[in-house]
């Protein structure tokens, strides 16, 4: 049996563009269906910037004065609700293993659970390394039980969980990773792997994956 097509996004909660790609990713999945398999595989983009040798864009004057504005173009054309954060950049590594956990052990709500927490940090600009904000990002998504999710803090600190961040981290260097999002995308009965960097590449995706491509804009006469 042919095995279907592939992408696995490699993200950090930190990273905005990550932010708008896995958004984008998730809604242009649903229109995708069976015709390709998508995982989105937590990463700590600290860790990929120190072992690329690469800068953030914040770090260079130029990129980061062109960042806020494309920021605001993007969240203007695709309609995906966006605020800079109160802090930034913040250290996402206990947020990531959190994640980890919930993609392991709650695998059906672990998609809610990376749109809830990019919506408190992108999307309305909370803090999402305070315990206070992630509680209230998640506890709607186990239909309120705040235990839960106290429950799933406190596996995040595990050293199976921690490793297997650093593992991911790794993999992704590996695959050449030098920032986020980044695809790794296989064709349908293809175990070869092909990279693209940025949440500016789905054009390019859909077309080497022969998926139907839906744009960015919900509202096509959006202003940039």
């Amino acid at each position: 049996m042919t095995s279907p097509a592939s992408i696995v996004c490699y993200y950090d909660i930190v990273s905005p563009y990550s932010y708008f790609g896995v958004m984008l990713l998730n809604r242009y999945k649903e229109k995708w269906g069976d015709k390709v398999q998508v995982e989105l595989r937590p990463m700590f983009l600290h860790g990929i910037m120190t072992g690329s040798k690469n800068q953030p864009p914040a770090n260079v004057p130029a990129k980061g004065t062109y960042m806020f504005s494309d920021l605001n173009r993007i969240c203007n054309m695709t309609g995906i609700p966006y605020s800079f954060p109160s802090q930034f950049p913040v250290m996402t590594v206990h947020v990531m293993r959190l994640l980890i956990v919930i993609q392991k052990c709650e695998p059906a709500l672990y998609q809610a659970c990376v749109e809830a927490l990019y919506g408190a940090y992108w999307g309305k600009g909370e803090d999402v390394t305070q315990k206070e904000v992630i509680m209230a990002a998640l506890a709607p998504v186990f239909n309120g039980s705040e235990s839960k999710v106290a429950e799933l803090i406190q596996m995040a600190a595990e050293k199976d969980i921690k490793q297997k961040l650093v593992d991911n981290t790794n993999e992704a260097l590996d695959k050449g990773a030098f920032g986020a999002p980044w695809f790794v995308v296989k064709q349908a009965g293809s175990d070869e792997e092909h990279f693209f960097f940025g949440s500016d590449r789905f054009e390019l995706m859909t077309n080497f994956l022969d998926l139907p491509y839906y744009g960015l804009a919900v509202n096509k006469s959006a202003k940039l």
